[in-house]
Protein backbone atom coordinates (compact mmCIF):
# COMPACT_ATOMS: atom_id res chain seq x y z
CA UNK A 1 0.00 0.00 0.00
CA UNK A 2 1.67 3.20 -0.74
CA UNK A 3 1.87 5.61 2.01
CA UNK A 4 0.40 9.57 1.05
CA UNK A 5 2.03 12.16 1.80
CA UNK A 6 1.04 14.30 4.97
CA UNK A 7 -0.97 11.15 6.16
CA UNK A 8 -0.76 10.34 9.37
CA UNK A 9 0.64 6.99 8.85
CA UNK A 10 3.20 8.35 7.08
CA UNK A 11 5.24 9.50 9.85
CA UNK A 12 7.53 7.55 12.27
CA UNK A 13 7.86 4.00 10.68
CA UNK A 14 10.77 2.04 11.08
CA UNK A 15 12.10 -1.19 9.15
CA UNK A 16 10.57 -3.46 11.86
CA UNK A 17 7.03 -3.57 10.18
CA UNK A 18 5.43 -1.49 13.03
CA UNK A 19 4.88 2.13 13.84
CA UNK A 20 7.86 3.90 16.00
CA UNK A 21 5.50 5.72 17.95
CA UNK A 22 2.42 3.98 18.34
CA UNK A 23 3.59 0.37 17.76
CA UNK A 24 0.87 -0.22 15.27
CA UNK A 25 1.66 -2.59 12.23
CA UNK A 26 2.75 -0.80 9.07
CA UNK A 27 2.44 -3.26 6.48
CA UNK A 28 -0.37 -4.94 4.99
CA UNK A 29 -1.20 -8.52 6.44
CA UNK A 30 -3.29 -10.89 5.07
CA UNK A 31 -5.12 -10.90 8.47
CA UNK A 32 -5.44 -6.82 8.20
CA UNK A 33 -6.52 -7.37 4.67
CA UNK A 34 -9.36 -9.77 5.77
CA UNK A 35 -10.36 -7.66 8.72
CA UNK A 36 -10.97 -4.73 6.09
CA UNK A 37 -12.90 -6.76 3.63
CA UNK A 38 -15.07 -7.40 6.94
CA UNK A 39 -15.67 -3.75 7.25
CA UNK A 40 -17.01 -3.34 3.66
CA UNK A 41 -19.09 -6.95 3.15
CA UNK A 42 -20.67 -6.84 6.62
CA UNK A 43 -22.57 -3.27 5.17
CA UNK A 44 -24.35 -5.40 3.42
CA UNK A 45 -26.06 -6.59 6.26
CA UNK A 46 -26.32 -3.19 8.34
CA UNK A 47 -24.40 -0.39 10.38
CA UNK A 48 -23.08 -2.63 13.40
CA UNK A 49 -21.17 -5.26 11.68
CA UNK A 50 -18.55 -2.69 10.13
CA UNK A 51 -18.38 -0.65 13.57
CA UNK A 52 -18.04 -3.83 15.61
CA UNK A 53 -15.57 -4.83 13.03
CA UNK A 54 -13.49 -1.19 13.35
CA UNK A 55 -13.66 -0.54 16.56
CA UNK A 56 -12.11 -3.94 17.53
CA UNK A 57 -9.02 -3.62 14.86
CA UNK A 58 -8.24 -0.45 14.48
CA UNK A 59 -5.83 0.38 17.29
CA UNK A 60 -4.36 -3.08 15.76
CA UNK A 61 -3.91 -2.36 12.00
CA UNK A 62 -3.95 1.12 10.31
CA UNK A 63 -5.00 -0.62 6.87
CA UNK A 64 -8.11 -1.71 8.89
CA UNK A 65 -8.21 1.53 10.42
CA UNK A 66 -8.44 3.48 7.14
CA UNK A 67 -11.42 1.23 5.62
CA UNK A 68 -13.33 0.78 8.54
CA UNK A 69 -13.38 4.25 8.78
CA UNK A 70 -14.40 4.84 5.39
CA UNK A 71 -17.10 2.08 5.42
CA UNK A 72 -18.21 3.35 8.34
CA UNK A 73 -18.73 7.00 6.38
CA UNK A 74 -20.10 5.33 4.22
CA UNK A 75 -22.80 3.55 5.60
CA UNK A 76 -23.61 6.84 7.50
CA UNK A 77 -24.17 8.49 3.89
CA UNK A 78 -26.49 5.81 2.80
CA UNK A 79 -28.41 5.89 5.84
CA UNK A 80 -28.66 9.60 4.98
CA UNK A 81 -29.30 9.11 1.47
CA UNK A 82 -32.17 6.35 2.42
CA UNK A 83 -33.78 8.95 4.57
CA UNK A 84 -33.67 11.91 2.32
CA UNK A 85 -35.12 9.27 -0.79
CA UNK A 86 -37.49 8.20 1.65
CA UNK A 87 -39.61 11.30 2.24
CA UNK A 88 -40.20 12.03 -1.50
CA UNK A 89 -41.83 10.45 -3.68
CA UNK A 90 -39.37 10.13 -6.49
CA UNK A 91 -37.43 7.81 -3.92
CA UNK A 92 -39.98 5.31 -4.42
CA UNK A 93 -37.96 4.33 -7.86
CA UNK A 94 -34.96 5.62 -6.83
CA UNK A 95 -34.34 3.35 -3.84
CA UNK A 96 -34.10 0.21 -5.46
CA UNK A 97 -30.98 1.93 -7.69
CA UNK A 98 -29.43 3.03 -4.54
CA UNK A 99 -29.68 -0.65 -3.07
CA UNK A 100 -27.88 -1.86 -6.20
CA UNK A 101 -25.03 0.95 -6.05
CA UNK A 102 -24.83 0.22 -2.30
CA UNK A 103 -24.18 -3.64 -2.84
CA UNK A 104 -21.90 -2.90 -6.06
CA UNK A 105 -19.81 -0.55 -4.24
CA UNK A 106 -19.42 -2.97 -0.87
CA UNK A 107 -17.94 -5.68 -3.38
CA UNK A 108 -15.44 -3.12 -5.12
CA UNK A 109 -14.62 -1.92 -1.47
CA UNK A 110 -13.85 -5.40 -0.22
CA UNK A 111 -12.10 -6.53 -3.57
CA UNK A 112 -9.65 -3.59 -3.13
CA UNK A 113 -9.42 -4.19 0.69
CA UNK A 114 -8.48 -8.16 0.08
CA UNK A 115 -5.92 -6.67 -2.99
CA UNK A 116 -4.18 -4.32 0.04
CA UNK A 117 -5.59 -1.05 -2.00
CA UNK A 118 -7.33 2.15 -0.93
CA UNK A 119 -10.74 2.74 -1.46
CA UNK A 120 -12.73 5.78 -1.02
CA UNK A 121 -16.37 5.37 -1.66
CA UNK A 122 -17.46 7.66 -4.15
CA UNK A 123 -20.97 8.79 -2.79
CA UNK A 124 -19.59 8.67 0.75
CA UNK A 125 -19.53 11.92 3.52
CA UNK A 126 -16.34 11.97 5.27
CA UNK A 127 -18.05 12.29 8.96
CA UNK A 128 -15.15 10.58 10.61
CA UNK A 129 -11.43 12.53 9.82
Amino acid sequence: MAEESGSRWSQATSSSGYDADTGRQTETSQDARNMAMLCHILGAAGFFGPLVIWLIERDKHRFVDEHGREAMNYQISFMIYLAALGVTVVGAFLIPVLVVVHLVLIVLGALKANKGQCWRYPIAIAFLK
